[in-house]
């Protein structure tokens, strides 16, 4: 019975984190400094993709813009910003947009922007981060989570990698639990499920 429920979580989480990985299938990672006909259209005659690409345009970091068109409009947008290579920041990109657009539509980066900016991180901090943390501000939590005191945990949305954590709990489950319900709590809808990272 015990194996059975284990095997059971365990599918259920290959199939939440699978959502993560298959954009593919549907989505254009091609990218051309060419406008997008479409796009531009969008941009002049409706108020929330300029209000959409203006707070994408005001992120700093590595960040790409991608929208959804569905007959020949734009139907959704979505932006990946703050993340430490350009190849990430498509990828969430892409990502969002499929949120957004709940696979409707054909998702395409319209705009990206390399950062120089360190965000005050050395690379040696960010070659040393978990892979699962692809945004400066994270990997800064991951690096007050180190000098942090245990118990504590540290929590990050499947997905997006969005971290969260807890420190000087009673017990390391308690911090688990706290950082658990942390996350599920400020964790954006397009993120199907949080996993504990670290705890001691």
């Amino acid at each position: 019975m015990k194996q059975g429920l284990l095997v059971l979580v365990a599918a259920v989480l290959v199939a939440m984190l699978s959502g993560c990985m298959g954009l593919s299938n549907y989505q254009d990672q091609s990218y051309s400094e060419a406008n997008n006909p479409i796009f531009e259209h969008g941009m002049e005659d409706q108020q929330w993709i300029r209000d959409e690409f203006a707070t994408y345009k005001s992120r700093r970091g590595h960040k790409a813009f991608a929208i959804a068109v569905v007959n020949g409009h734009v139907y959704a947008t979505g932006f990946g910003d703050d993340k430490v290579t350009m190849a990430l920041a498509e990828t969430e990109a892409l990502r969002m947009c499929a949120h957004y657009s709940q696979g409707v539509g054909r998702c395409t980066i319209v705009d990206k922007e390399a950062s120089a900016d360190d965000h005050g991180l050395t690379q040696a901090e960010i070659d040393m981060a978990p892979k699962e943390l692809i945004a400066h501000r994270d990997i800064h939590h991951y690096l007050n989570y180190l000098d942090a005191d245990a118990p504590k945990a540290f929590i990050v949305a499947a997905c997006s990698g969005q971290a969260f954590w807890v420190d000087a709990a009673e017990s390391k489950q308690q911090a688990e639990q706290e950082a658990l319900q942390y996350c599920e709590n400020g964790r954006h809808p397009s993120d199907p499920c949080c996993m504990v990272l670290e705890s001691e």
